[in-house]
């Protein structure tokens, strides 16, 4: 059916539409006409993801500045569900109208999910599948190819076929499920997932997690290139809280720092190796460091081993700290920071602390300054790019020690350490763990409202009144 909600008319795929459809939508409109943000509740049943297609759809094709959608949502059963409710929604719009319309509507998702290579894809762990695909898809491989160090073989050849057709055209309009996406990527034998990542500047919708905008680990390197008057929607947005939350809390656990140990000596005897064949390849590196953290092509598009969990401008500019500079003094900071944790993972009691406190104790005892700790994560990624490291799984431990001491560092308020002798509540044997907990869901969400004009969140039902406040 069609109809008009003021001057905007609104196909919609279906014969009636429920007045609280029609509300919802009126709402919606009423949003996106002001450039504001709005929270909606709409009950479970009554078709509140083809409701919120239909308008959204509607404003982008009928207004001239056609800005992009960003929808945002839970799990990949949903963002599947959403894509195929596109799809269906398109496909009735051009039999109303009588024209195909040119619309790009595409998904995105781990390359866990989307890779076709028959090597990383056998992968069973995310973390190891996107370690192979960077190794097989960077800068640094086609260096070494250049300087016969490597053969054009180790190259993904579904990656590489990408730079043989147009960049702006990778795939044809239209709107693909997960599963259409690869069937076309593997007749055109073409990489998926650099597919959707390329051709994200020209969708007219690209359905994606809430991770791809709200952690700033994955969102700095995903999300970067999203023009700024894009229409944002959270859908299924009940846990929204939660997902910011999680994403700048961190558990350590006497585990996870065994392991980092473990890693950091690997580290130190891999250095040692470079050392004594290719010594130059660690003072082009320090060299690069002197300049700052832009200079050394950390953060210039190339994906590495970990991206910083709190990228900031002042940080790429500056000189990395001068203790952390050389290779072998950077593995040596991270153990002292390392055997300082296990010290402290020594309790009895509950122990609860704010950031300033723990840094001002580390202090104390280790003399470790607050300003080498925020480089910590970009300091290792670099280092395991410049060692050229294969077995990477072996280092994410270490990883974690990184993204917690570049927090820690970062963070003065909205964030509690939390040092807890038992891992459960009923537990008689200890296993301490420390937990770094975000205590303020719009630390991660307050970068999303300043950034883009229109925010939609929506769900079947928010449960605390005080919603609204927490953003």
């Amino acid at each position: 059916m069609k109809f008009f909600i003021d001057d905007l008319p609104v196909i919609f795929p279906y014969p009636r539409i429920y007045p609280e459809q029609y509300a919802y939508m009126c709402d919606i409109k009423r949003t996106l006409d002001v450039g504001g943000n709005c929270i909606l509740e709409m009950p479970s049943g009554t078709g509140k993801t083809v409701s919120l297609l239909s308008l959204t759809v509607a404003y982008q094709m009928f207004y001239p500045e056609h800005r992009k959608i960003i929808y945002c949502s839970r799990t990949m059963s949903e963002i599947e569900k959403a894509l195929i409710e596109l799809q269906k929604l398109m496909d009735y719009r051009s039999g109303e109208l009588g024209y195909v319309e040119d619309f790009r509507g595409l998904g995105l998702t781990s390359r866990k999910n989307l890779c076709l290579h028959p090597i990383a894809s056998r992968e069973r762990k995310g973390i190891v599948v996107d370690e192979t695909c960077r190794r097989m898809t960077n800068g640094q491989l086609k260096q070494k190819i250049e300087r016969e160090e490597a053969s054009v073989e180790d190259l993904c050849s579904f990656h590489e076929k990408l730079y043989e057709k147009d960049p702006h055209n990778l795939i044809p309009p239209g709107v693909y499920s997960f599963d259409s996406l690869i069937k076309f990527c593997k007749k055109e034998g073409t990489c998926p997932y650099f597919t959707v990542r390329r051709m994200m500047p020209f969708c007219n919708i690209i359905i994606y997690s809430y991770h791809y905008l709200l952690d700033p680990k994955i969102g700095e390197r995903v999300s970067k290139e999203l023009s700024k008057d894009s229409i944002v929607i959270f859908d299924e947005a009940h846990n929204i809280d939660n997902v910011c939350i999680e994403s700048l809390s961190l558990d350590v656990t006497d585990d996870i720092l065994k392991r980092a140990s473990k890693g950091a000596n690997s580290l130190a005897k891999k250095i040692d190796e470079v050392k004594q064949h290719d010594s130059k390849r660690l003072q082009d590196e320090y060299e690069s460091l002197v300049e700052g953290l832009r200079e050394s092509g950390i953060s210039q598009g190339e994906e590495t081993f970990m991206a910083n969990p709190v990228l900031s401008e002042d940080v790429l500019d500056e000189a990395v700290p001068g203790s952390i500079r050389r290779a072998e003094h950077f593995i040596s900071f991270l153990k002292r920071f390392i055997e300082y944790l296990k010290t402290r993972m020594k309790v009895l009691h509950v122990v609860s602390e704010t950031p300033s406190s723990f840094l001002q104790h580390l202090k104390h005892l280790t003399f470790i300054e607050k300003k080498p700790l925020r480089f910590c994560s970009e300091r290792l990624s670099l280092l395991v790019r410049t060692l050229e490291v294969v077995e990477i799984e072996e280092f994410t431990a270490l990883k974690d020690i990184a993204t917690f001491a570049t927090l820690v560092s970062t963070y003065e308020s909205g964030f509690q350490l939390i040092l807890e002798p038992y891992e459960t509540e009923n537990a008689t044997v200890p296993n301490p763990i420390l937990k770094f907990t975000c205590l303020d869901a719009s630390i991660a969400m307050k970068p999303v409202f300043e950034r883009f004009s229109s925010i939609i969140i929506t769900s079947e039902i928010f449960l605390t009144d005080g919603c609204h406040q927490r953003f």
